[in-house]
């Protein structure tokens, strides 16, 4: 049930039948991404993607469902029957992808395609009374659905609470009451209050109940939400309900219609398609002016273009928030449960929650599944199978791997902050040389829709190693299954280390990978890349294209420097004095390396200006400009890798350094704040420094603490951060350990409460009441972009957290909502592309109804190991150690 009176269904599409990966006995002539019937033994002529490369493999394609649901017949209000003796007043729908393949088009093109997920809602006359109950659907659309209703058992798909649980001691328990209806009255916000619902309980297994609680508005659907990192505060949507008016033309900035359009002077509007079948932007504004079939428009959100093209419409819009209705607080942090075991919240007259489990182990539960989806994404060596899925070695160099150097540093690229060159230079003659790298570059974590291991993961073991710090030695994660150093890593030196505690295993294999890559001056190559996207179909273990290891580059090095010196630091106190060793050698290299490039960046960059010059790079930006841009980055990377050697070696010339740029002034923003805390917890700190620092954790911390109230639905999003790219989803690493430091220092519960209902979020308490993370909860996102067991076609691995929510203007894509041979297409009818439909249409939905499960949606659905997997183990794992 959604509400007393509505009754919720979810219908779906049949899913993809899977294609495999197969072998053939000798290569293809066919370029690699070329669809061909395959004929050997044993196959029918199945359509196949030529990939790997040699070209001697397969991915047979993905067979897409050929029923889909009648949309159409299932709206059609007066064909329902009676349920439970009410009559069906309304029915409102919510059309979303869940599932796609690969298969080919007639012209030999790849196809993504789509199965839909349907969210049907019956309103009814009056509220559904208990007992068994049957929905007969209009015209026989599906067979006869039977179903019991009782409140003490029936789930409320409104009341949405975490999946993972609580600790009984947990300080935020706290669930959310939300239901935005599609194509409803008042666009689509429901006020629970309007059904007298003013209360909740918490019942046990049996269903007695144990603890009682009021309701509590969080925020209506026009309370302003400031912070949210859009453009404003709320949100211009189209109104779900309203017609879309057909434009007719734009002439002197004023719009005709092919009918009376009955817009208002004052009222908001969207205008759509004005480019053609692929703009997929809206583009809102404000009428000014209006005959019945004219309008100008003035407080334009976008650019207006000279004429519209055939297809453009406009529609009414409103403002509301990123809920887009009322969301209430469901707080229950003041039961002391007495006993574990499954909890339900339940609103007498609607139903009952998922399941809310209270054991001591729930945080250390959710910490090893996303430290699971780490171990899914290591480079270099076979995955086991230990967590659920499986795959051979990756990007190991030697038979069919060959990597190549490249002139091209990767603080140069595109794929570091700053970088002003594409990455995909790096693999181009002007860059790249004839050089192969030695045996030993293998290792490291793949991201998400690449396969590349670049420096901005050690952010990763930066983290893990906090939480290890952070946490008691009772604490202390054990037996996770993670594999030890000496199972998977080659070194000497650590093949005694396999009493060291699971985080400091999992810091090692990546901090190993990237000190195998460190040329012998002590410099750091910032990572291995391909020279493109993967292809779709082929796999990790299939890569086809270029694959290069960046350049050395200064930045990298000092960056390395820093948690390698780190990891050191905690190996020699754990006595593990040759492990210790080694990263402390590799760290003062890599600092000495660091150094050479901030005093002399020509010399240090000769061999990059050179290739540069040729490739014409600093043609409209010299290099002067671009080397001060790099030295104040590299001045930023060099003050947390002084910090950390200074915890490491004592040594005050390192303090001393960090001392003259906070004198100068300095914020905490991620490796900046690394540098502070590593300094504050250094030996001798000068006092004053170390006070102002104390001070500058913890206030900076309340400032994230505070803007989660302003929000319908509580992150740890900084309010200075931009939407989108996860910048709201999962915690990133700078607010992480932001919150983490500032809690160890002032031991503010507060903190520990905004952290606890950041998780509760990602995990289910969210207006969807689906967890952002594979693997954990009841019901997971399963479509991520994912690109191995998405060419594998199998189920994604456990522990992924996707980025999640973002705009529709920021994923308005014509190639992904545009004509039928689109993924999910908004025009036309061949290839079945009414039934691969998003509905209600995309601007209609609010910010939080907008995940769009298809991969072909990047910002959303995809992740990087640093950016989200880490951060969600290093949350749970910190929550664990209180």
């Amino acid at each position: 049930m959604a509400a007393p009176d509505i009754v919720h269904i979810e219908i779906r599409d049949p899913q993809f039948l899977r294609g495999a990966i197969v072998k053939l006995d000798g290569p293809r002539s066919e370029p690699n991404g070329t669809w061909i019937r395959h004929q050997e033994v044993g196959h029918g002529g199945e359509w196949g993607l030529v990939i790997g490369p040699a070209r001697d493999h397969l991915r047979l394609a993905d067979t897409p469902p050929e029923a889909f649901l009648d949309r159409v017949r299932i709206d059609e209000v007066q064909g329902y029957g009676p349920v439970g003796g009410r009559n069906v007043v309304a029915v409102h729908r919510k059309s979303m992808p869940y599932d796609s393949g690969l298969f080919p088009a007639a012209n030999g093109d790849t196809r993504a395609g789509a199965s839909f997920r349907h969210d049907v809602y019956l309103k009814l006359d009056g509220p559904l009374p208990p007992g068994r109950h049957m929905i007969v659907w209009p015209g026989a659309a599906l067979p006869d659905t039977a179903f019991d209703f009782d409140d003490r058992q029936t789930r409320a798909s409104s009341i949405h609470v975490t999946q993972n649980g609580h600790r009984r001691g947990d300080l935020a328990k706290t669930a959310y009451l939300s239901l935005w209806l599609p194509g409803g009255p008042d666009h689509g916000a429901v006020d629970f209050r309007s059904y007298g619902i003013d209360g909740f309980e918490v019942v046990d297994a049996g269903g007695s109940q144990v603890f009682a609680g009021p309701l509590r508005l969080r925020a209506g659907p026009d309370t302003p939400e400031p912070g949210n990192g859009l453009a404003d505060a709320l949100i211009d949507y189209t109104d779900a309900s309203a017609p879309r008016v057909a434009l007719g033309n734009l002439r002197d900035g004023t719009f005709t219609t092919r009918r009376p359009h009955g817009f208002q002077a004052g009222q908001r509007i969207a205008l759509e398609r004005m480019g053609g079948d692929q703009d997929a932007q809206a583009v809102f504004a404000t009428v000014e002016t209006a005959t019945s079939t004219s309008f100008t428009v003035t407080d334009v959100g976008g650019e207006l273009p000279g004429r519209v093209e055939p297809g453009a419409t406009a529609t009414a819009a409103h403002r509301a928030n990123r809920a887009g209705t009322f969301v209430f607080e469901l707080d229950y942090s003041a039961w002391a449960p007495q006993i574990d075991g499954p909890y339900r919240l339940r609103i007498p007259g609607m139903g009952v929650s998922d399941a809310v489990t209270i054991a001591d182990d729930v945080w250390e539960k959710a910490a090893r599944n996303s430290l699971a989806g780490l171990y899914h994404h290591r480079s270099g060596i076979a995955l086991d199978g230990r967590f659920g899925y499986s795959r051979p070695a990756a990007f190991r160099p030697g038979a069919g791997m060959t990597i190549l150097e490249t002139r091209l540093p990767l603080a140069w690229s595109s794929e570091f902050d700053g970088g002003f060159v594409p990455f995909e230079e790096a693999a181009k003659p002007a860059w790249i040389t004839g050089r192969q790298v030695p045996d030993t570059y293998w290792g490291g974590y793949m991201d998400a829709g690449d396969w590349d291991r670049r420096i901005q993961h050690v952010e990763v073991s930066s983290l893990l190693l906090d939480a290890y710090e952070f946490t008691p030695r009772e604490r202390q994660l054990r037996g996770s299954g993670l594999p030890k150093s000496s199972e998977v890593l080659e070194e000497p030196a650590l093949r005694q280390t396999d009493a060291l505690p699971d985080l400091v295993h999992e810091a090692i294999w990546l901090l190993d990978f990237f000190r195998r890559l460190q040329a012998p001056d002590g410099s750091m190559r910032g990572g291995i890349e391909s020279a493109g996207h993967p292809l779709r179909g082929e796999p990790s273990f299939l890569e086809h294209q270029a694959v290069f290891a960046y350049a050395p580059d200064h930045v990298s090095s000092y960056k390395y420097a820093a948690v390698a010196a780190r990891l050191a630091r905690i190996l020699k106190e754990l006595d593990a004095g040759e492990a210790a060793a080694l990263f402390a050698d590799s760290a003062l290299a890599a600092w000495s390396a660091g150094e050479r490039g901030f005093a002399d960046p020509e010399a240090y960059y000769a061999d990059a200006l050179k290739a540069a010059d040729a490739a014409g790079i600093f043609r409209e930006v010299p290099w002067p400009q671009r080397r001060q841009r790099l030295q104040e980055a590299a001045g930023e990377y060099r003050i947390a890798a002084a910090a950390a050697l200074l915890r490491l070696t004592g040594d005050d010339a390192y303090g001393a350094i960090f001392e003259d740029r906070w004198r100068a002034g300095l914020d905490l923003y991620a490796h900046k704040g690394d540098a502070a805390w590593d300094y504050l917890r250094s030996d001798r700190p000068d006092e004053t420094i170390a006070a102002a620092i104390e001070q500058a954790f913890v206030r900076e911390a309340l400032v994230v603490v505070e803007a989660q109230k302003r929000f319908a639905y509580p992150s740890l999003k900084h309010p200075a951060a931009p939407s989108g790219w996860g910048q709201g989803g999962a915690p990133a690493y700078s607010e992480l350990q932001l919150l983490m430091r500032a809690h160890q220092i002032s031991r503010d519960p507060e903190i520990i409460k905004a952290l606890e209902r950041a998780h509760h979020v990602m995990l289910g308490a969210n207006q969807l009441g689906l967890s952002l993370v594979t693997g954990g909860g009841v019901r997971s996102i399963g479509n991520p972009l994912h690109e191995d067991h998405l060419a594998m076609g199998v189920e994604p691995p456990a522990g992924i957290t996707i980025y999640g929510w973002a705009s529709q203007a920021q994923t308005a894509h014509g190639w992904i909502f545009g004509p039928p041979w689109s993924p999910l297409p908004e025009v036309g009818t061949a290839e079945n592309a009414m039934y691969r439909r998003i509905e209600p249409p995309r601007f209609s939905m609010p910010y939080f109804e907008y995940l769009v499960e298809h991969p072909a949606l990047v910002m959303q659905q995809e992740y990087t190991v640093h950016q989200s997997i880490g951060p969600m183990a290093a949350l749970a794992l910190y929550l664990n150690a209180q």
